[in-house]
This record gives C-alpha cells, structure tokens and sequence, in this order.
C-alpha cells in the first residue's frame, strides 16, 4: 500500500518546516489528496527540493523556474522507489545501539561511498536493517581493515554503475533532445519514459548480474580449495597428453587511463579489446572466456593455437596505440557453467601479473608443450607468485626469427 503521511510526518521525515512545506502545497510542488494527506512522491520531491534551498535558490525563484518551465519535479516519484517508512530514530541513536563505534560506522559509509551522516539524521528501516546485517555478517573478520574493505569492495561498483549509467544518459539521451525540434513538453515526456525504464531495469539488472558473480567466486573458491587439498594428499587432476591453454590478457596501464581520460575511452578501450580478442580467438581455435574490465580470458584447445592467437591479439592491441600484456599456462582444467576454474588458471592469472607492456610470459608447461615449433622462450628469473608455494620458471614468448 502507498504510504500516506499527514503534513507534520512529512516534515519530520524530509527534515522540513511544516511552513516551507505549505508554501510548496501553494505553488503547486507538493500535492496533497484531497482529504490533506501527502504521499510518498512528495517526499522525493521535498527532499530534492531542499537540495536547490540549501544552495541558496528561493521557493520564489523555483515558482518562477516552475512557471516558465525551466524544469519540473513533477515526475521524481517515477524515477525512485518509494522511501521506506523513517524509524523515528536519529543516526546517533541508532549507532549507539550497536556492537562497534559510530565513528566505524560513519567510516564505513564513507568506504562505500556515501556522505558521513550526520549525527541528528533520521533512519530508514532498511537502512538500519542493512547496516546491522552488513556489521553482523563481517564481524567475523574481526577488525576495522574487513569492514572497510567489505564496504569499498560493494560501494564502489555501485557508485560507478548508477555515475556511468547516468552519464551516458546524459550524453546519449537527454543532451541531444536539445537540439531537436521538440516542444518542452514534447521533451519532457520523452526524457520522463526512458528515465523511469533505465532507473526501474538497474536495480533489479544490477542484482542479478551481483547473484550471477556471486555464484561464479564462491564455486572458484569451493573448486581451489577442494584442488588444493587433492594436492596435499598426493592427488592431482590428470595432465592432458595435449594440454589445454589459459590465457590472461590485460590492457597496460589501464586504471591510469580511465581516471585521466574517463569512462568514454575506457568504454572504446574494453570494445576494442573484446573486438580484438574475439578475432584471434577464432582465428585459433580459441574462445573468449570472459571480459574482466581491464583484461580478457582466454582458452585454447592447444597451447600452439593459445601462443598464435595470444601473440597476435598483444600484437594488435600494441599496433593500436593499447599496449597490453599477456600471461599463459597449460594443465588440466575443471569447466563449470561455462567458466575454467583450478590451479591452471589461477597460475596464468599471476603470470600475466608478471608480464611488462608488450610481452607474453608463459610457464614452463607451455615452453615443453611448443618445443619445436614457430616460438622462442627466452628464460626469465624464477619469480616467487602469490598463492604459489615454489618458484616458478616463466618464460618471455615470442615468434622465432626466420
């Protein structure tokens, strides 16, 4: 059921002035039923509102703008969902009846990126219940560094899917209506329809895709760890006569790109990489695994084909202005819904750490497996990888010279 909320609710809720409220009613921002209740649309706009007031802008100024159409708050309630009902409680009360400090509270608000609350802010139910869940579940890693990691590691990709979503609208969408002969009405109902359908698809999209790589890293971490303890007994998976490839391919330099040159070459940069990386994988018997941000995964059927199709797709990305770096491992692999789980994919992961711009590193198991064949492997000082108990002989790969 909508909520309803009499004028002094709505206030208490929106941090407003019964007053401010009732000049807001008059100019016709707030709409009130006809028995005086106000709903929970009006809230949105309330709290939006109180925005451009604590900036400076006059209700004055806003009827004005209002009036001649400048903008409108009338559609703010199709774009977000209803407020859940406030607590009644204020941040400070709230903090004060948990098991941590409210100055790890405030920090962990901040890791996820959200303002610090203020100490005489109202709640929200599911604020209270999520912050409680979120403080309960970590309390096993026992220190301030998990909780804050834990909240970095959820808040940032939020923050940057709703700022990248929204500014793509922005530049693919709502700017280019201003050139169009449209009315303002016209308009409006245009950037009112495609707003409502993006912010009503992200939420649930975005849950979605969260339960989908959920699933994939617990299944990875269940797959090691049981691979793990198979080795520690003696027991291993059986080494192909041909073994396959895992490949890792990463764009050099990729964060510092995106920060300087934002997400719009950053969107160019992993097309370009996906376009690429498809084209020699087929081009050698290989598929793409899956695209991580920054990098791309790889499998061959041979480590022949995985060395072609790798050197090649290097080769294209530095020919583009994109220097990339590649790490490759071959051995037995376990394929789950797709995706290639076990020690030899997690062992071309961190060669592909170890490659420079421009090289393509690979293990000893790839250097025995192209014996004889178009490549050279120069021999590179034993590293010592993480998660890798020995030193591992890696090799910088190349085509020999004819």
């Amino acid at each position: 059921m909508a909520r309803r909320l009499q004028i002094d609710e709505l206030a208490s809720e929106a941090g407003a002035s019964v007053e401010l409220i009732e000049r807001l009613t008059e100019i016709g921002v707030l709409r009130p039923q006809p028995d005086g209740w106000y709903g929970a649309g009006d809230l949105i706009r309330l709290e939006a509102l109180n925005a451009f007031l604590d900036a400076g802008v006059s209700v004055d100024q806003l009827a004005a703008a209002l009036t001649e159409g400048v903008f409108t708050f009338e559609y703010l309630d199709r774009f977000h969902p209803e407020p859940p009902p406030a607590t009644g409680h204020t941040f400070q009360e709230f903090t004060n009846t948990l098991a941590v400090s409210s100055a790890l509270v405030k920090s962990i608000y901040q890791a996820m990126g959200l303002p610090e609350p203020t100490p005489d802010r109202p709640t929200r139910q599911d604020e209270e219940d999520l912050i409680g869940r979120f403080l309960n579940a970590w309390k096993i890693g026992s220190d301030e560094e998990t909780y804050l990691r834990a909240a970095r590691l959820i808040g940032e990709p939020a923050r940057q899917v709703s700022e990248g979503w929204t500014r793509l609208y922005v530049e693919k969408v709502s700017d280019p209506m201003v050139g169009r002969e449209l009315t303002g009405e016209e308009r409006v109902a245009a950037i009112v329809e495609s707003t409502e359908e993006l912010t009503r698809l992200a939420p649930p999209l975005l849950l979605w895709l969260f339960h989908r790589h959920l699933r994939n890293a617990i299944d990875r971490a269940n797959i090691d760890g049981l691979e793990r303890e198979l080795v520690a007994h003696g027991l291993s998976l059986p080494t192909p006569e041909r073994p396959p490839a895992i490949s890792f391919v990463d764009i050099s330099g990729y964060t510092t790109l995106t920060e300087v040159h934002g997400d719009e070459l950053a969107a160019r940069t992993a097309d370009r990489l996906r376009d690429l990386a498809e084209r020699s994988a087929r081009a050698h018997g290989g598929t793409v695994v899956k695209l991580l941000g920054d990098g791309v995964m790889l499998h061959f059927a041979t480590v022949t084909e995985g060395l072609a199709g790798v050197l090649e797709l290097v080769d294209n990305l530095g020919a583009g202005e994109l220097a990339a770096h590649a790490g490759m491992h071959a051995g037995p692999l376990i394929e789950h819904d797709g995706d290639y789980f076990g020690r030899t994919v997690n062992l071309a992961s961190r060669v592909a750490g170890v490659a420079e711009p421009g090289e393509v590193v690979v293990t000893e198991a790839v250097a025995l497996a192209a014996a004889n064949h178009l490549y050279s492997f120069e021999p590179l000082p034993p590293v010592t990888l993480k998660g890798i108990a020995d030193h591992t002989v890696l090799f910088r790969a190349g085509l020999k010279s004819s």
